[in-house]
């Protein structure tokens, strides 16, 4: 019998190896289904319902349909949001060109170079035309809130990187009890927040608190003490009238109240961020180190060279963190500024954006608005993270 002659096989309804495949696939489905449903019970059917709250007029109860009438409420009207939306995103996508001009051929290069020009007068001309429009029609305490957040981050995030990192340096070192210091470092971090504002609170007490008697005991007169938490005054402004400087209005910075909330924020976050910095400079070879000192290295040398290049992943996610950390920060300015008065005093100085939405969902009870706040934060939060991802690319050192 021939090959041609010999009766065909049939193929059973099922393969051994694609039935394996399918269990194998059916049984990993099995065990994301637990997470994939706290995923949509916890965190995307609630986002979901306060992205319908946002478009009511909700006041404790539900209220008519307003579509996106909070959220030009808050921003101004359509006309300026597409402007300054449309102008960020026309400067991301020149960002993106520049970053791509650098490895094309010449003659690609021009192109690009040409949508690189556009791209930036454009993304300029709407920033340039919109951020008046909306500064003025929109709502001036959300804008208020953002400036203040802003301040809130720039005083508080790099202070906590530096000061970590040298903590880490230091308790990286074979010092004795380098075990006990690093639980002492991290025990803010894992202190009750609501407990450890208090007691902070206290602590910058105008009267009885024992930083205005720690300045008392260095000759500061009792009336130029500054008066903390119940203190609208700018940090810069304070520090003019006892030098006798005349400082410009717009100079003033961070009232002392909000400064107040940065010194507890870095109190409480330099431990944890100094553990995670341990962690990072734990996984660096050995090897690197011992060839820079066959190589004659000093110490300031091999910091610059090779400890700092080599944790730039953790000095990115602790970056990203502590920024992130910043917008959402609540507990803290609540428990110290607001308990005993009105949510943001002195004077609205510490109402920050998380602040404010607290301030229109609690006490105004307006429920749609603040839902609508809310997105509005999330959604500048996830722009500065992709700005910062975008300027670490070529700075973070993976290995």
């Amino acid at each position: 019998m021939t090959a041609s002659q010999q009766p065909v096989r049939e193929v059973p309804w099922y393969d051994r190896r694609t039935f394996r495949h399918v269990r194998e696939a059916a049984e990993a489905y099995l065990f994301l289904l637990p997470g994939t449903f706290l995923l949509l019970a916890f965190n995307l059917i609630p986002i979901g319902y306060a992205l319908y709250i946002s478009l009511h007029s909700w006041r404790i109860r539900k209220g008519p349909f307003v579509g996106l009438e909070n959220y030009t409420k808050a921003l101004g009207t359509p006309l300026d949001i597409l402007y300054v939306v449309g102008g960020l995103i026309c400067l991301g996508a020149s960002w993106m060109v520049w970053r791509k001009i650098q490895a094309e051929t010449p003659t690609r290069e021009l192109i690009l170079r040409l949508g690189f020009g556009v791209l930036l007068i454009v993304g300029g001309m709407g920033l340039f035309l919109g951020l008046p429009r909306m500064l003025a029609d929109g709502d001036k305490d959300l804008f208020n809130s953002l400036w203040l957040t802003f301040m809130y981050s720039i005083g508080t995030v790099p202070f906590q990187i530096a000061l970590s990192f040298i903590l880490a340096f230091v308790l990286f070192q074979n010092i004795k009890g380098r075990t006990i210091w690093r639980i002492i470092y991290f025990l803010p971090y894992v202190t009750v927040t609501v407990a450890s504002a208090a007691v902070w609170q206290s602590i910058f007490d105008p009267t009885k608190g024992q930083i205005n008697q720690f300045l008392m005991s260095l000759g500061l007169a009792e009336k130029d003490l500054p008066r903390w938490l119940f203190s609208p005054t700018g940090i810069n402004t304070y520090l003019g009238g006892l030098f006798g400087w005349e400082v410009p209005s717009w100079l003033g910075g961070p009232s002392l109240a909000l400064v107040a909330v940065m010194v507890y924020n870095i109190w409480t976050y330099v431990g944890y961020n100094a553990v995670i910095y341990l962690a990072g400079l734990g996984n660096i070879p050995r090897a690197l180190y011992e060839a820079a000192d066959i190589d004659g290295a000093n110490r300031w040398q091999v910091l610059r060279r090779i400890t700092i290049p080599l944790v730039s992943p953790t000095t990115y996610f602790l970056v990203m963190m502590g920024v992130l950390g910043t917008f959402r920060a609540f507990n803290h300015i609540y428990v110290m500024t607001g308990v005993a008065g009105p949510v943001g005093a002195p004077n609205g100085t510490t109402m920050v954006a998380s602040m404010l939405i607290w301030k229109h969902f609690w006490e105004g009870h307006r429920f749609g608005y603040a839902s609508a706040l809310a997105f509005i934060l999330t959604g500048v939060m996830l722009s500065l993270t992709w700005i910062q991802n975008r300027a670490s690319e070529g700075r973070v050192f993976y290995g």
